[in-house]
Parts: C-alpha cells; structure tokens; sequence
C-alpha cells in the first residue's frame, strides 16, 4: 500500500450556499469571496486607493501610502492626497505649503519653493564629531548635487526656470 492510501483527507471548510430540495437532494454553489465592502473604488500612481463602506453608516476611506527611503514622504502624500480628492470639493480653500523638501538625509536637507523658483539647502555638521568640517562640507554638497537630478519636480521647476516660464 502507498503512503497516499493510507491517508485520510482533513475536512475543510468552504463557504458557500447549500440548497436541498423536496426529493432530498442537495445542490452546493462554493464561493471563494464574500461580498465586497467597498464601492466607488479609486486609485493612483504610488499606491494610494479612496472607497466607500457599505453598511449602515457609510464612511470615506483614503488609504495613502510611500516608500520609508523617499526623499519626499509628505510631498509623495499630498499628491497622492490631491489625486485622490479632486472630485470632492472643500468647504474652505486649503493652503497647501509652497515648499517641498526634496534631500532629508545625512545631515542636509534640501526645499525647492517652486512659486518662487528657489532652492533653499540646510546642512548640520557636528564640529565634535568630525575632524575635519571641509571634508563633510563637501559630502554635503555631493550629496545634494547627487540627488537632485533624479528629482521630477527639480527638474521640471528648473526646466520652466530656464524657459522663463516662472519669475
């Protein structure tokens, strides 16, 4: 005798819908799925979904999310946020912030205000920690000329720039 043979299959549950009829048959329809939850599902670029509950008390879910090694993570959000909202429309105007931080690391950050067309940079160096401050100085600055190209909004505020689309 094999080993499969021997083997006694474990019951398993399925969900489902059991009919029985007069003359005692009974017919099973499975079903892998309950009913969706969710209505009016919308996504975008980055991950972000908005949906309505189904139920009693329907309620607007918005579900942001971003990578933990994005340069931007609030900026990543907002967009998201706005791509997400703009079918609905606010009782008041919201005044987002006309700075976006694109470097947060090592010591520097880096904000493009692109209304202004400025790229402002703030760099921190521990003199304690660091022998020699010209050395880190530099890192800095390499970490900002680096990075920055990689940038969508950089390089398109610097493209418009240079167009004299902004002044």
């Amino acid at each position: 005798m094999t080993q499969a043979a021997n083997t006694k299959q474990k019951p398993r549950k399925v969900r489902g819908i059991a009919s029985i009829y007069e003359d005692d048959t009974i017919q099973f329809t499975p079903y892998n799925e309950a009913p969706s939850t969710q209505k009016d599902v919308k996504t975008c670029v980055g991950g972000g979904k908005r949906w309505t509950t189904i139920g009693a008390d329907p309620s607007k879910v918005i579900h942001l999310m971003c990578k933990e090694s994005s340069t931007d993570q609030y900026a990543e959000l907002a967009a998201q946020f706005v791509a997400l909202t703009k079918d609905m429309k606010p009782s008041q105007p919201l005044q987002l912030p006309d700075r976006q931080r694109l470097v947060n690391e090592g010591g520097m950050q880096v904000f493009l205000n692109q209304k202004e067309g400025q790229l402002t940079y703030q760099g921190q160096i521990n003199l304690a920690e660091t022998r020699n401050w010209q050395s880190e100085l530099m890192r800095q600055l390499q970490l900002i000329v680096r990075t920055l190209p990689a940038e969508k909004s950089f390089t398109s505020t610097l493209n418009k720039i240079k167009k004299g689309g902004q002044k």
